[in-house]
């Protein structure tokens, strides 16, 4: 699975932007503006592209693509 894709792809769809235009050192809320419900609409595909809960303090961290795909690296297989 290439992870960063997958990144994109979701916040892509949480976020309303074409994925062409998400570039793989984007920091997320360059994006587009970040409130709490885009944010928690990303966390919700993330668990459930991985069908698990996502640690807290991993979500915390979430700044950057690179960084939404380290964590699917670290739960997909």
């Amino acid at each position: 699975m290439d992870h960063l894709y997958e990144a994109k792809k979701i916040l892509s769809g949480c976020l309303f932007v074409p994925i062409e235009k998400i570039g793989d050192d984007a920091d997320i809320n360059s994006v587009h503006q970040i409130d709490s419900l885009n944010f928690s609409m990303i966390v919700m595909e993330v668990e459930n592209l991985i069908r698990a809960e996502v640690d807290p303090l991993e979500v915390l961290e979430l700044r950057t693509v690179k960084d939404l795909a380290r964590i699917l690296e670290r739960h997909v297989q």
